[in-house]
């Protein structure tokens, strides 16, 4: 069974947005799974390196829709982004220094950031987004 599992309510209303997540989770998901099975180091390796440049690639498109559209908590926001950057670059030396019993620290700290990030700060930015959205006319499915 899966960590994560994707419903209405985590939907942000933007498309693109949560398809993001809904990778995200996914990566999660097959993470635990990897766990849980035990799995090689190179393969959990490869699992938490790419969950780590997704999530860049995710947050990069979240800022450059707050630059975009002028949204007013951009700033605090992006430390949001930053912090998670920050954190899961320390959990990726510990787990390359040898650090092998990672794994469930690691899970309950992204299901926790995830779900509460999304439920809130990106629930937040949404509705303004989709306004703007309207006010110009565009489309970012």
């Amino acid at each position: 069974m899966a960590l994560l599992q994707w419903s209405d309510e985590l939907s942000v209303g933007i498309d693109i947005i949560d398809k993001q997540h809904m990778i995200l989770m996914r990566a999660i998901n097959l993470l635990a799974l990897a766990i849980e099975k035990n799995s090689e180091r190179e393969l959990l390796e490869a699992i938490f390196k790419t969950l780590a440049d997704y999530t860049v690639t995710h947050f990069a498109y979240e800022e450059k829709l707050f630059d975009h559209f002028d949204y007013p908590q951009s700033i605090e926001h992006k430390k949001d982004h930053q912090a998670l950057r920050d954190k899961v670059s320390v959990l990726k030396d510990r787990f390359d220094a040898g650090e092998d019993n990672l794994g469930p620290q690691v899970l309950k700290f992204l299901v926790e950031w995830l779900t509460k990030h999304i439920l809130g700060k990106d629930k937040r930015y949404a509705s303004f987004i989709l306004e703007g959205m309207e006010r110009q006319g565009k489309n970012l499915s």
